[in-house]
């Protein structure tokens, strides 16, 4: 199909649906230091969404909204979280699934996972409008050109016609710098998010990230494995880690507003995306033209604690891995096949058996050292029948009606 051109790209920005690879690098802060500095960027960031809420609950005489005073640092409001009540709804009772052709609008199809998602859906009859700073050429798609951080240029999608479904797999990937994952995974999540709600959208997915926990970083053990969806921001030194978190409290406020009590959304917890077996890949976008990709083994344990040991490499990729067709199905599935329920769902895309060559006990303690894996409760993985299990929950997953089918390791012989 032509492309519709709304105004021209702007280079070096948005990209494909991200993976999660962590970071080497500086040391990061004390947890409650990262997240103290989560709040402050999040209020200066955002500070347009949460002031014009607080002002128009001040005029209407109502008590002045939860999540204004969360981003302002106030301890009385940090935990339990503002928005629970909205969290990892499961499907009600007579939930059904989307019925006949969906108008299915998904951003960044220029990528490498977001066109697969787009030609899934346009091979099962969907209508697919692609979003991009370049065009979509891809058989059976509607292009938009249009710069994610342009609200002017979105509102093209509310013109152009009406939606049930967006998929916002657009963002910077994991490398970006603290400026492009604030400006373009958060100011830019608001912005699509924003155009779709008003193109009568009523299911929104959009691509997060297992690193929005902050944890299986060298300096940041987790507090217990598996990690379940619910699993707090424990504070990352990671650009990517800290915008992705920041976009889901961002879904959880609009999710608040009252206009979109009706509205379903998804958001996905990506992992490391991999080429499908024999040959598994981690891609990683583009940097200068050229493409950013590495072959991921099975996870090993290391000679000494990865602070140390500074590994090229961190075993979270493989820890998280999960096969690019089973990304794209996830993505499809909650697009157009998940039972509707009005809220906020979490759940983690990962391969359905751990991709690691040693228990998960061990480990831990390779990559931790003693002490750190002492703080780290992983008596899931003693009975021998879950020794291979993944380290984030697939139960919320498995509710929504998704299993992951590849398996990376048995392609291994292992």
């Amino acid at each position: 199909m032509a492309p519709v051109r709304v105004l021209p790209a702007s280079a070096g920005r948005a990209g494909g649906a991200a993976a999660a690879t962590t970071p080497r690098g500086a040391a990061a802060p004390r947890r409650g230091e990262a997240a103290a500095a989560a709040r402050r960027v999040a209020a200066h960031a955002l500070g347009d969404v949460w002031a014009a809420a607080a002002g128009n609950a001040q005029r209407a005489g109502a008590q002045r909204p939860r999540a204004v005073n969360r981003y302002r640092g106030d301890p009385k409001v940090m935990s339990p979280s503002w928005f629970s009540p909205l969290l990892n709804k499961a499907p009600s009772d007579g939930a059904q699934p989307p019925t006949g052709p969906q108008r299915v609008l998904v951003s960044g199809t220029t990528g490498w996972i977001a066109a697969g998602v787009a030609k899934e859906l346009v091979a099962a009859g969907h209508s697919v409008t692609g979003v991009a700073r370049r065009p979509t050429q891809i058989d059976g798609v509607k292009s938009l050109q249009a710069d994610l951080l342009s609200s002017v240029a979105l509102q093209v999608i509310s013109q152009e016609e009406r939606f049930d479904t967006l998929l916002h797999l657009a963002g910077s990937l994991g490398w970006c710098s603290l400026e492009q994952a604030i400006e373009i995974n958060v100011a830019g999540t608001r912005k699509i998010v924003q155009a779709a709600l008003d193109a009568g959208c009523k299911r929104i997915v959009v691509a997060s990230s297992v690193a929005v926990i902050g944890s299986i970083a060298p300096t940041h053990p987790p507090a217990k494995l598996p990690m379940p969806t619910d699993a707090p921001f424990v504070g990352s030194s990671w650009p990517y880690a800290l915008s992705k978190h920041m976009v889901e409290e961002l879904i959880a406020f609009m999710a608040q507003q009252p206009e979109n009590k009706d509205v379903d959304f998804i958001l996905v917890r990506v992992g490391a995306t991999v080429t499908d077996p024999p040959d598994i890949v981690h891609k990683d976008g583009f940097v200068d033209g050229k493409e950013v990709s590495w072959p991921v083994e099975p996870a090993k344990c290391l000679p000494a604690p990865a602070e140390r040991a500074a590994p090229k490499l961190f075993i979270e990729d493989a820890l998280c891995a999960v096969a690019y067709s089973d990304q794209v199905d996830c993505f499809v599935h909650c697009a157009v096949r998940a039972p509707v329920v009005p809220g906020v769902r979490h759940i983690a895309c990962v391969a359905p058996r751990l991709y690691a060559a040693d228990a998960v006990p061990d480990l831990v303690k390779s990559w931790y050292g003693d002490e750190a894996a002492k703080r780290c409760d992983t008596s899931h993985y003693d009975h021998p029948s879950h020794r291979h299990d993944p380290i984030y929950d697939l139960a919320p997953a498995k509710a929504l009606g998704w299993e992951p089918k590849v398996d990376l390791l048995a392609s291994k012989g292992l």
